[in-house]
């Protein structure tokens, strides 16, 4: 199964790490960018059902130190879609508006 990221994962997942990068060490970095890679992994297995369901078509999974939901979607039997990563520590109104 392949992944992609949307243009809006990508930006997210820089920030997270930028953030980090200011906020953090290098040790919480190297945690969250090998979570992320394993729930990829987890995907390209075809485990999407393993994470919790966000709504009718969209899942999730939580990584780096359990603040940061990854969420993604299954585009047809092939291919996964990465949406968005987001810090469960903002506005959660933030997080509708993003995944509209």
């Amino acid at each position: 199964m392949r992944i992609i990221f949307s243009e809006i994962a990508s930006r997210s997942y820089e920030d997270i790490i930028e953030f980090l990068s200011r906020n953090w060490t290098e040790k919480e970095i190297s945690l969250f960018i090998d979570e992320a890679e394993k729930v990829a992994g987890k995907l390209k297995k075809g485990k999407f059902n393993l994470y919790q369901k966000y709504s009718h078509d969209v899942r999730s999974a939580l990584i780096g130190k359990k603040h940061v939901r990854m969420f993604f979607r299954k585009e047809n039997d092939d291919l996964i879609k990465v949406l968005l990563f987001f810090d469960m520590r903002q506005d959660p109104q933030k997080l509708l508006d993003l995944l509209s």
